[in-house]
């Protein structure tokens, strides 16, 4: 039994020794790992400006795309339908706030408005970054938030100009150029005009205008096509972006001027880029639209990061033009010059001298037109006018503009130049109409100047009432036979009628200044009781006062002119001349010369383009 008893506790014991050695048999394992946490995405509110506008359209594709790539990004973007629905930019703004956004980068359409929601956005915490267009910082100063406020975007002035010194380089100085501005209050419109502005300045070029199209196309497209009528002369148009471009370029088309007039731009969206392939836009600014709102949303994710940003993160601008698209223009060849003779009348008259040096200084900015000027020795040399017309016959000119100093005996000539297809042009001086009748020319021959009698009788007017009535008076005539003359004389007699001044005596000093001294010399001793003088030109006003100084009666002798030119202004200021008036002669030859081109180009002109007349007293010159 002992023995059975032993072998029974050995068992037991190795039962025991065994299975405390053995292996633990595993636990059965989990069919699915526990999920971690997903991770919280950032929250991006995109504020763009219009959608209709191809270079946003084109930078929200692009950030949407990148943003698809981004993990840790849920991007929300907001367009406006037109660049002046600002009240859309507004809500969406507010609408992310509410919404608790992490970040909101807003392209500001109203610089200023914005200001506003941006404030509301900054309280709650949300991390704001403006890009494309600067908010305005007196703006932001007001409503408590920093005047550095965070930026990322190019210098639109610096790009801008970029556009306009290439502008400059192709018109070269005199270049006539008209600006289509942005949205008035979007600091980026008037940075891009500064830009222009000062491409105007330190190129030499002339600004004839400057205009909004709100960033627009079509906009753009009817402000331009009525600038083009208002400044036929226009060789060049600096447009704030290129939607703008668009409609300008289409107006250019419109109005068959395609070639004529250089266009630049700023943006570099697909489309002007194609219009610089084709030589129909000179150039246009790179921003890098397509990355510009990605650059603002990673340096919104700096920020949330715990960066300390402040200010402007400037982005690049670069000139885009043909050469940096790889496309070799085609050389126009030369244009063919209009050939313009230009027939005045006495060089020794100031009115005449100063408007054929403003004429040919005119002349010498545009490329398309070889001035002929042609002035006389004095008002009576009527023959050297003859031969100049005849002359430019025989040359083969393209227009002949001409002052006449003999209505009548001018039509001769004219006649010749009209038979051989040369474009004429009469002004300053209308031709005779029975002389233009008889010659087989029409009565209503194109003319372009003011109303002589009008003018005259502005000047004559104002004598009557600083005499009144019973005022004794004397009138110096022009050149008899010209149409000029007889117009201002008819002019001031109906003055002396209306005003109930007496006449005393009407002579010619044939324009003249020594010839009308010597004139009111005799006249002044002949009637020693004469209180006016009316003359027909300043020239004329020139001999009237100096015999009147010679006589002792300065101060007590009235006297009127006719021209406005600079020393009988003096002698207005001075109190020795009553008034003159101002047919702003400067402007005539080259008005008569645009006129000319017009026909020359097909328009159908007849009669007579009226040009404004005006009194000039002492008032007026102070």
């Amino acid at each position: 039994m002992k023995l059975v008893s032993r072998i029974l506790t050995i068992a037991v014991f190795f039962a025991f020794v065994l299975g405390a050695c053995a292996p633990a048999t595993p636990a059965p394992a989990p069919t699915t790992a526990p999920a971690a946490p997903a991770e919280k995405k950032v929250v991006v509110g995109l504020v763009m400006k219009s959608l209709a506008n191809e270079f946003f359209k084109i930078m929200q594709e692009a950030t949407v795309k990148w943003a698809a790539t981004q993990p840790d990004i849920d991007l929300k973007p907001v367009g406006m339908n037109s660049e002046t629905d600002i009240d859309t930019q507004f809500s969406a703004v507010e609408n992310f706030v509410t919404q608790k956004a992490d970040i909101i980068v807003v392209a500001a359409a109203d610089s200023v408005g914005m200001v506003a929601p941006v404030k509301k956005a900054v309280d709650a915490g949300i991390v704001v970054v403006n890009f494309d267009v600067m908010l305005d910082r007196a703006a932001l100063k007001a409503a408590g938030l920093p005047e550095d406020f965070l930026f990322v975007g190019p210098d639109n002035a610096e790009g801008a100009k970029l556009a306009g010194d290439a502008m400059a380089a192709k018109l070269g100085k005199g270049g006539k150029v008209i600006i289509i501005e942005g949205n008035p209050g979007a600091d980026n419109a008037t940075m891009r005009k500064n830009g222009f502005l000062k491409s105007i300045e330190e190129g030499g070029l002339v600004l004839l205008d400057s205009k909004t199209a709100h960033w627009e196309t079509e906009e753009a497209n009817t402000v331009v096509t009525n600038m083009l009528t208002k400044y036929p002369d226009v060789q060049g148009i600096m447009c704030a972006n290129d939607s703008m471009v668009l409609g300008a370029v289409k107006a250019i088309e419109a109005a068959g001027k395609t070639g004529k007039i250089e266009v630049v731009g700023f943006d570099a969206i697909p489309a002007v880029n194609d219009l610089i392939k084709q030589g129909k836009v000179l150039a246009t600014v790179d921003q890098f639209g397509p990355d510009m709102a990605k650059n603002a949303i990673e340096v919104g994710l700096r920020v949330l990061k715990g960066e300390n940003l402040t200010g402007w993160i400037k982005t690049p601008v670069k000139l885009v033009d043909a050469k940096s698209l790889g496309v070799t223009l085609p050389t126009a060849p030369a244009e063919k010059k209009v050939v313009v003779g230009l027939v005045m009348k006495s060089l020794a008259n100031e009115f005449f001298k100063i408007m054929q040096e403003a004429t040919v200084k005119w002349a010498d900015t545009q490329p398309n037109i070889d001035l002929k000027p042609v002035g006389m020795n004095s008002e009576t040399d009527i023959d050297t006018q003859f031969a100049a017309v005849e002359n430019f016959v025989t040359q083969g000119a393209d227009i002949i503009v001409v002052a006449a100093a003999d209505s009548v005996g001018m039509v001769a000539p004219v006649k010749k130049a009209v038979d051989a297809g040369i474009v004429v042009v009469n002004f300053d001086v209308k031709l005779d109409t029975a002389a233009l009748k008889a010659a087989g020319l029409p009565e209503d021959f194109l003319f372009v100047g003011p109303d002589n009698a009008e003018g005259a009788k502005l000047a004559g007017d104002a004598l009557a009432k600083k005499l009144g009535k019973g005022g004794k008076v004397i009138i110096i005539e022009g050149n008899p036979g010209a149409d000029n003359a007889t117009q201002r004389k008819n002019g001031f007699l109906k003055s002396v009628e209306e005003g109930g001044l007496v006449l005393l005596d009407s002579k010619t000093a044939h324009w003249e200044t020594e010839e009308a001294n010597t004139v009111v010399t005799n006249l002044l001793t002949k009637y020693p009781d004469v209180q006016g003088i009316m003359c027909a030109n300043d020239s004329m006003v020139l001999g009237a006062v100096k015999a009147i100084e010679a006589a002792g009666l300065t101060g007590k002798v009235e006297v009127v002119g006719f021209d406005n030119i600079p020393a009988v202004q003096d002698l207005i200021k001075q109190g020795k001349v009553l008034a003159t008036v101002d047919q702003f002669g400067p402007d005539m030859a080259k008005n008569a010369i645009e006129v000319g081109l017009r026909v020359l180009n097909g328009e159908n002109l007849t009669g007579w383009i009226k040009t404004p007349v005006k009194l000039v007293t002492a008032a007026d010159l102070k």
